[in-house]
């Protein structure tokens, strides 16, 4: 039984010593296709990413990357009305602009394949699959100053206490990734590649979800980033 422990042991801390991971982040932009046949703005978001990597050989490893959209409004104005909160100011009415903003955050993973060279030498291709999540947030965000831009209404004017403020935005579909990386001896890699997602499934929780320009069938990821490989 001790031997077959011994054994056992010496296993373990061998997959451990030669275990490898890669952490990594960087810069990313994201772009959601325009579906409604129209000149729009520039749907373009964005954002940041983490990133990690678990080899299966060396040239498949298992991927993984979150990607955080930062918040970017709708280029259409909308005229939204605000109410006093004491019945004597006056005006007891006032006009304020708004805008629909979106943030999101997306969740993939899947299979890597490098091309050239391994996951962890010098320079290399690769390609890749998987699935997406995304989690989104739409907020409805009222400007600071009033309509004419002169009368800061926050501390005396409230919305409309029915009005729904945010809404949540559920996707899931899946991506193709093709990229480039270069691997330096003791310091990390260096890649950068492009996504395009399909998804499948989108829904938002209500009217305000509904109102982004920020969604569609279709989207592009441009990331560059930096990782560093664990041993």
């Amino acid at each position: 039984m001790k031997k077959y422990l011994f054994v056992l042991i010496g296993l373990i801390c061998q997959y451990k010593l030669s275990a490898q991971i890669s952490f990594g982040g960087g810069l990313s932009h994201t772009n959601f296709m325009n579906t409604t046949g129209q000149a729009q703005q520039p749907l373009g978001m964005p954002g940041l990413h983490g990133h990690i990597e678990i080899p299966r050989s060396g040239d498949v490893t298992f991927y993984g990357r979150v990607n955080y959209l930062l918040p970017k409004a709708n280029s259409q104005t909308i005229n939204s009305y605000v109410t006093a909160i004491n019945q004597n100011t006056n005006p007891y009415i006032l006009a304020v602009n708004s805008r629909y903003k979106t943030s999101y955050f997306l969740f993939e993973g899947g299979n890597r394949y490098y091309i050239g060279n391994d996951y962890d030498n010098g320079f290399a291709g690769y390609g890749g699959s998987g699935l997406v999540l995304g989690i989104g947030k739409v907020k409805k965000a009222y400007d600071k100053l009033d309509a004419t831009g002169t009368v800061t209404w926050e501390n005396a004017y409230q919305t409309d206490p029915s009005e729904i403020l945010e809404g949540k935005i559920f996707a899931i579909g899946g991506f193709l990734q093709g990229g480039l990386k270069y691997t330096m001896p003791a310091t990390g890699t260096v890649y950068a590649d492009l996504t395009a997602y399909y998804l499948l499934l989108a829904n938002g929780s209500n009217s305000t979800a509904s109102q982004t320009n920020f969604i569609s069938p279709f989207f592009f990821n441009f990331t560059v980033g930096f990782k560093k490989d664990l041993y």
